[in-house]
């Protein structure tokens, strides 16, 4: 019998497959392109978004990607700009969808609360260190915030074993991290990050999560590419796609959706 998750009753199926929306900079962002304004960032998003839909994504998860260099503490125009622009796309949208303001929890419960989200993912847990200098993040706070709004069961968390290009400051081993999560932290969802980016995920530590904890729900969040879809998927319940569904695979393009048919065709015909 098919194992089932809460992914089932938020997204429709197992084996899912989550495409992230990157939005363009934001006012107060140094690659903020002022003369196109907020209206390009719509523009650019839509496109996106549609070409995900049409190429038969399950999910979509909206990211202010573009937002270099991350600040743990996003500037208010960011969210507020996010907020607009996934205002603007609400018509559009057609399948469920989250959104996460990068390295900030909060700003990201308060927009999917906003919007009407169902998913997100964050570092939720632990002390890091990064390119952004030490991050302190705190479960008890993000658990409350999200119970306070009454998103208990809306909103899915998906909780990162360890962020993108970080380190632990207390040097923990994963398996430890993960176990510590898993006790007391009420994840909905662990993820496993490649190094940036597009890059793979340590998929020999998911599958000894995977052996040591059959029920938890397990996310690939970086690096999962056309050519690895058994692989990734024989193991994780679900994934966030992004840099493989962009035009020639590069990061900075906009999303094919011919790339996205391809890669969909080739899961939809694998999970059945």
């Amino acid at each position: 019998m098919e194992r089932k998750t809460w992914l089932s009753d938020v997204i429709g199926t197992e084996k899912a497959a989550i495409g992230v929306v990157h939005f363009k900079a934001f006012p107060s962002d140094p690659l903020y392109d002022a003369e196109g304004g907020l209206e390009a960032i719509v523009d650019a998003a839509r496109k996106d978004l549609l070409a995900l839909q049409n190429g038969g994504i399950d999910a979509v998860l909206f990211s202010n990607e573009f937002s270099f260099p991350y600040e743990p503490e996003p500037a208010l125009e960011v969210v507020a700009g996010m907020a607009y622009v996934i205002g603007e796309l609400k018509k559009d949208i057609t399948v469920p969808f989250g959104c996460n303001v990068i390295s900030n929890t909060h700003a990201s419960i308060a927009l999917n609360a906003a919007v009407g989200g169902c998913l997100m993912r964050g570092t939720f847990a632990g002390a890091w260190s990064g390119d952004m200098g030490l991050i302190n993040a705190r479960p008890g706070e993000f658990l409350r915030h999200r119970h306070n709004l009454g998103l208990d069961k809306k909103l899915k968390m998906v909780h990162y074993i360890s962020p993108e290009s970080s380190s632990e400051i207390g040097g923990r081993d994963k398996h430890v991290i993960a176990d510590s999560a898993l006790f007391g932290n009420l994840p909905d969802a662990l993820g496993i990050c490649g190094a940036s980016a597009g890059k793979s995920i340590d998929l020999p530590f998911m599958k000894e999560l995977r052996e040591a904890r059959a029920d938890v729900v397990l996310f690939a969040t970086t690096g999962v590419k056309y050519e690895t879809i058994e692989e990734i998927y024989s193991v994780a319940d679900a994934a966030f796609i992004a840099t493989t569904f962009k035009v020639d695979g590069i990061f900075e393009n906009p999303v094919d959706e011919e790339r996205v048919k391809r890669f969909m065709d080739k899961l939809k015909a694998w999970r059945s």
